[in-house]
């Protein structure tokens, strides 16, 4: 008998862990109430278990997918400080089976799972050793009833702050996963697939079907004032430099927003800030240049879910190493997509239209490039303190001009792979957003919910091949005279458009910077932190 005490405890201990780590999560982040909810939710899941099952042998072994359940949903969480959401539903929607498993024979924790995998292989055995006995409720009336009135205490608890019940109850494996199937993973797997929005045909077309090469890099947290190209103390950017009678580059570019899930919307949707609605999106550039003939690529080095919910499907789509971004909580190199476009860019033809979405000077700066281009500063590791310390560090400054430095050298990389072309050719350049240095303006990053000169004053370019500059002297001559004027976001959907030759009912010549009939926008409202604001002058 008291074997079978020991085995049944044995067996309670490890089915509980994973709740006991969640539970002691949730104190810590959530606060007691929190705590509560979830016991609660636990306690009442285990009991229906034990209606149902009637017998220790039943019970303990239909806990068995649960245990696991509860074990990966545990492991997630408190490694990444959060319940699985959106950007675990993107890496598995964007993944292949062989990633997966790859996955686990280069995660740093695969100890941790050899581990789990001995303890499940433990519990397996405890289970199956119980006899098909019916579960006792001998004891004292308040044996009996004290787990019901536990319940209800902690019930009452819990309930006097809802926010933190309800974190409490979606902490629980069993319902937070059901939740993360139904939302995050539905709604991502939607994305890939293309049908998370509803499209609207453009009626676009092409008079001219000869075959051009278009491609747009979407940059990231680039401030214009560190581009030694735009008079930057330090050399940053010597190959636009060295190139410079072939690039225009456009002197008073502006971000419409200052966080990337507005601006690189806005960017491929042409929307204004005012009539920007993620949920209203009907249609992209993709879009676009694929309804006019071309074919399309979209290549990114970022979160894909950003070009995803935008409603990006090109006919081939190239997405991040999902995988090792889980695990190092980084991207690679941006020049992990100079391979795909070499090959884009080598197909002959048809007309293209190739997208890349690269991580550029995003923090942390000083893991944006390789060691060849720590030509500023010592190169000393970087940490989030020294990001949001409020105080100068010269290291901060230099490791983002290092990341300045590599962005202007894989843009030599773009356009030197276009430069081998024979057919017309343009490679067109714009951050999202720019960035605050402390050193350099009082103040750090982006995102903020007020005006910063240096989150909206940005880099942008447009380099054309001498095949180009042939064919379309008017583009190449309107480009060129509107460079001085301000160039939006929402401008660069209408002006590649423009460029690529494309035609439909809603074009809007006076948004192209192509057109000589460009007219900057000089009075729509800019995005703060997900908010309106006024223009800046």
């Amino acid at each position: 008998m008291q074997a079978w005490r020991l085995r049944l405890a044995a067996a309670f201990l490890v089915l509980c862990l994973p709740y006991a780590a969640l539970g002691i999560w949730l104190v810590q982040l959530h606060g007691l109430r929190s705590a509560a909810a979830f016991l609660v939710s636990v306690t009442l899941m285990l009991w229906s278990i034990a209606l149902v099952t009637r017998t220790w042998r039943r019970f303990f072994l239909l806990q068995v997918p649960l245990l696991v359940l509860g074990a990966a949903f545990a492991t997630y969480t408190l490694t990444f400080d959060s319940p699985p959401g959106k950007g675990i539903a993107y890496v598995l929607a964007t993944s292949s089976w062989d990633e997966i498993s790859g996955f686990f024979s280069v995660w740093e924790g695969r100890w941790l799972l050899l581990a789990a995998v001995a303890l499940l292989s433990v519990y397996l055995l405890l289970a199956a050793r119980f006899a098909p006995r019916p579960m006792s409720l001998s004891g004292t009336r308040y044996l009996r009833w004290s787990p019901l009135l536990a319940v209800l205490f902690l019930s009452v608890y819990a309930a006097q702050d809802t926010g933190a019940s309800v974190e409490g109850i979606t902490a629980n494996p069993l319902i937070g996963t059901a939740l993360f199937v139904a939302g995050p993973l539905r709604q991502a797997m939607a994305s890939v697939g293309g049908t998370a929005l509803r499209k609207v045909p453009y009626a676009a077309t092409r008079a001219d079907a000869t075959e051009e090469v278009h491609i747009l890099v979407v940059g990231e947290s680039a401030r214009r004032d560190s581009w030694s190209a735009y008079g930057y103390r330090r050399r940053t950017t010597p190959y636009l430099e060295k190139i410079r009678d072939e690039v225009i580059l456009f002197q008073n570019a502006v971000a419409d927003a200052n966080l990337t899930v507005y601006a690189v919307p806005i960017l491929l949707t042409g929307t204004t800030p005012g009539r920007f609605d993620m949920k209203a999106i009907t249609g992209n550039l993709v879009d676009l240049a694929g309804e006019a003939g071309y074919s399309t690529a979209w290549l990114m080095n970022q979160d894909p879910h950003i070009s995803l919910l935008t409603g990006i499907h090109a006919d081939q789509m190239v997405y991040p190493q999902s995988i090792s971004t889980l695990i190092g909580a980084d991207l690679p190199f941006d020049e992990s997509l100079l391979p795909d476009l070499r090959r884009l860019i080598e197909v002959r033809g048809k007309p293209r239209f190739i997208g890349l979405h690269i991580f550029g000077s995003h923090w942390d700066y000083g893991s944006r490039y390789p060691a060849a281009f720590k030509q500023f500063g010592a190169g000393e590791e970087l940490s989030h303190v020294s990001f949001l310390s409020g105080e100068p560090d010269t290291r901060v400054l230099d490791a983002y001009d290092n990341s300045i430095a590599y962005t202007d050298w894989f843009l030599g990389q773009v356009i030197e792979q276009a430069r081998k072309l024979a057919v017309p050719a343009t490679v067109t350049y714009f951050s999202d957003h720019g960035e605050d240095l402390f050193l350099l303006d009082g103040r750090a990053g982006h995102g903020t919910h007020s005006y910063s000169k240096h989150q909206y004053a940005i880099p942008g370019f447009v380099w054309v091949n001498s095949a180009y500059r042939a064919a379309h002297p008017d583009k190449v001559r309107a480009v060129m005279q509107n460079a001085a004027m301000e160039i939006r976001s929402h401008n660069i959907f209408y002006s590649l458009a423009d460029l690529m030759g494309i035609q439909w009912p809603q074009a809007i010549p006076a948004e192209s910077f192509a057109s000589p009939l460009f007219q900057p926008d000089l009075s729509a409202p800019l995005i703060a932190g997900g908010a309106l604001i006024p223009h800046a002058d």
